[in-house]
C-alpha cells in the first residue's frame, strides 16, 4: 500500500497534468516540528510542487515569523482552532503557495491544562481564501502522538487535493488508453527518440509506447515486440504502476497511461523500428534533461516507486 506522501505526490502531478496549472504545497508546523516536511520531501520530485516549511515552535515565531495575532494566543492560546487557521493563512502568503497545511499542538508529557490535555491538536489548511481546521485529541506517548498527528495531516491535505482533482476531472474530453513500458539494463532505462512519421509527439523521448487494444499487459509485450526486436521470454515485468492521465489541451485528449517497468538482459538484441530515430540507455535521474512526450517522467515514478 503507497504511503500517504506518495498518494498526495501524485495528485498533484495529475492535477497538473490533467488541467495543466501548477499546484504548491507548503506547511507551517509547531508541535510536529518538520515531520511532515520531512515524509512529504522523503518522495522523488516533491521540489516540483513542494515550497519549504516554517517551523513556528515558539509564540514568537508564531507572532513575528507567521503572523498569528498577539490577541489570538492572548484569547485562544497557541493549541487553538484560531491559531491553526491563521497559521495556515500566513503560510500561504509567505511562501506563495497555493495550499498551505499548519498544525499545533500539546505532544505532551507537559504542556497540558484541564481543558487542553496532553494529545490536542488542531491541523488548519488554507488554500485561496477558504481555511479549513479539524480537532483531535491523540492518545499515546510523545512520540507517538507526534507520528498520529504528522499522518492525520498528510491525511487532511490528500482528501482536499482529491477533492480538487476530482473536481477538475468534469472536463470534456476525449479518452485515449496507452502502454508506456521502460526497459531497464543495469539501473539504466531506454528511451526512445520518436521518428517524424509518427502521428504525435514527433521528435520527443519516449518509452515503448502504443495504444491499448487488448489488456494493458499484452499490449507492451506486442509494442516491446514490434518496436525493439524483444520477444515475451527476453524480457522480466519488474513492476506494472497505477495509470496516469495526462492533459493535452491542444488535441482536447486525455491520455490514460499504463506504465511497465521490464528488465532486459540480453540488450544486443534490441533493434528500433521506423516509429524511432535512435535509442538511448540512461539514469532515470536523467530523463529530465531530455523533451519527453507528456507525463513520461511520471509513468516513470509510477513503476520506480
Amino acid at each position: 500500500m503507497k504511503r500517504l506522501e506518495h498518494k498526495i505526490s501524485h495528485l498533484v502531478m495529475d492535477y497538473q497534468g490533467k488541467t495543466g496549472t501548477s499546484l504548491t504545497i507548503g506547511t507551517v508546523e509547531s508541535a510536529t516540528g518538520g515531520r511532515i516536511a520531512d515524509k512529504i520531501t522523503n518522495v522523488p520530485g516533491s521540489s516540483v510542487y513542494y515550497k519549504g516549511t516554517i517551523v513556528a515552535y515558539s509564540n514568537d515565531v508564531k507572532s513575528a515569523v507567521v503572523g498569528v495575532k498577539e490577541e489570538t494566543l492572548d484569547l485562544h492560546g497557541a493549541v487553538s482552532r484560531e491559531a491553526a487557521l491563521e497559521m495556515a493563512r500566513g503560510g500561504l502568503k509567505l511562501l506563495k503557495v497555493d495550499v498551505c497545511l499548519s498544525t499545533t499542538g500539546i505532544a505532551g508529557p507537559s504542556g497540558a491544562t484541564p481543558v487542553k490535555p496532553p494529545g490536542l491538536f488542531y491541523i488548519g489548511l488554507a488554500a485561496g481564501n477558504s481555511t479549513y481546521s479539524h480537532k483531535f485529541i491523540f492518545s499515546g506517548n510523545r512520540e507517538t502522538i507526534k507520528r498520529k498527528a504528522t499522518d492525520s495531516a498528510l491525511e487532511i491535505l490528500k482528501e482536499y487535493l482529491q477533492k480538487k482533482y476530482d473536481a477538475a476531472c468534469a472536463i470534456p474530453l476525449e479518452e485515449k488508453h496507452v502502454v508506456t513500458c521502460f526497459l531497464e539494463h543495469r539501473h539504466h532505462i531506454l528511451i526512445l527518440r520518436r521518428s517524424g512519421k509518427v502521428g504525435t509527439y514527433r521528435r520527443a523521448w519516449a518509452g515503448v509506447s502504443g495504444y491499448v487494444e487488448t489488456t494493458p499487459l499484452d499490449q507492451a509485450y506486442t509494442e516491446i515486440r514490434e518496436e525493439t526486436g524483444l520477444f515475451k521470454s527476453t524480457v522480466k515485468l519488474i513492476r506494472q504502476g497505477e495509470p496516469v492521465e495526462v492533459i493535452d489541451k491542444s488535441l482536447n485528449r486525455k491520455w490514460v497511461v499504463h506504465p511497465f517497468l521490464f528488465h532486459v538482459t540480453e540488450i544486443d538484441r534490441l533493434k528500433t523500428d521506423w516509429e524511432h530515430t535512435e535509442f538511448k540507455w540512461i539514469k532515470p535521474e536523467e530523463l529530465k534533461k531530455y523533451k519527453t512526450v507528456p507525463g513520461l517522467a511520471r509513468a516513470l515514478d509510477r513503476v520506480l516507486d
